[in-house]
């Protein structure tokens, strides 16, 4: 029996992967975190910190490089060696910092270009010269 699927359209997916979350192991099981969640992720030697927005912490055996992999572009950015953010949450810009949930974080230098791409910034301190028409 031949089926004919030429009319037939299908959901297109991006990717297999579940997208509103990760799943961190917990001793014996897996339990699903999702991005909304996570405040930050900070580096600890040859472990990763992530921090809730509950204030509880998740220590994982796993470098900060390796999770930055893992997480989608769309809500984290490295800021540091040491740092990852979730965007969402950053609250404050001043100088070479971030600040989310009260905590400043650095900006390092290699990651400071990518840090401002992906900040809405309404710069309102340069004067601009008036085109012609008074206001």
């Amino acid at each position: 029996m031949k089926t004919d699927l030429s009319g037939v359209n299908a959901p297109w997916m991006e990717s297999p992967l579940v997208a509103d979350g990760l799943f961190i192991r917990q001793d014996e099981y897996y339990k699903k975190y999702f991005y909304a969640d996570i405040v930050w992720i900070e580096a600890s030697a040859n472990y990763s910190d992530f921090y809730l927005k509950d204030k509880s912490r998740i220590t994982v055996a796993c470098r900060l490089g390796v999770v930055e992999r893992q997480l989608p572009d769309a809500y984290f950015a490295r800021v540091h060696r040491g740092f990852i953010l979730n965007l969402r949450y950053v609250d404050t810009w001043a100088g070479n910092s971030l600040r989310s949930h009260g905590k400043w974080f650095p900006i390092g230098d290699h990651y400071r270009k990518n840090v401002l791409a992906c900040l809405n910034i309404l710069d309102t301190s340069r004067v601009y010269p008036k085109m012609g028409r008074e206001e």
